[in-house]
């Protein structure tokens, strides 16, 4: 399962799932700063 952590969570929190779950962060994917409709597409 893929997940997001938006940019208002602590990015530490990646690491509170396991191994079965890709967990990427907002900056991770360079999306700092947009709208929650930007992220649609």
């Amino acid at each position: 399962m893929k997940i997001l952590l938006d940019e208002s969570l602590p990015r530490k929190l990646r690491n509170d799932f396991d191994e079965k779950h890709e967990v990427f962060t907002v900056r991770d994917q360079g999306w700092l700063s947009k709208k929650n409709g930007d992220y649609l597409g």
